[in-house]
């Protein structure tokens, strides 16, 4: 059984947000027009809300996807081989692209800083636009507590 924590606030909210400063690549699950799912790894940020941003193709098939079905499933996880330190969150929320300019400009700086490889990729970087998952729902796994420990948030 789950414990259910407020949201923005206690131990396991921090270790999230650590767990998160320590891994670069989400897993995105969509589905298009006729509800048919489709997975992506994408390098992400996210900010102190759990939000999480990536960088993506306009014409990406998630994100054609998310045009016409905004909700999105997201995993990001370690690759444990021993399940005593298994550790990970899942998530469902909305996915949309940032628009507000002082968003994006926050934002692009904490993703230059977590991937500086980026600069070298210019013509990718020009071409491409920032999303938003913003979480609804989110579940954080730590068997390293115990096994089976999880913590549930509802955000809406």
């Amino acid at each position: 059984m789950a414990e259910v924590a407020p949201p923005h606030t206690g131990e396991a909210w921090e270790a999230v947000l650590r767990f998160l400063s320590q891994r670069s690549t989400l897993t995105m699950a969509t589905a298009d027009e006729s509800g048919r799912p489709y997975a992506a790894s994408l390098y992400f940020v996210h900010d102190e809300r759990l939000r999480l941003y990536f960088l993506s193709s306009p014409e990406s098939r998630h994100v054609r996807h998310l045009t016409a079905r905004p909700e999105v499933a997201v995993t990001i996880h370690g690759e444990p081989w021993d399940w005593k330190t298994i550790q990970g969150l899942q998530l469902t929320g909305i996915a949309d692209p940032v628009e507000d300019p002082e968003e994006r400009e926050r934002v692009m700086i904490r993703y230059r800083a977590k991937f500086p490889f980026i600069q070298e990729l210019p013509q990718a970087l020009a071409h491409a636009r920032l999303y938003r998952v913003t979480p609804r729902w989110v579940r954080w796994i730590d068997n390293t507590r115990g096994f089976g420990y999880r913590v549930e948030w509802r955000l809406e």
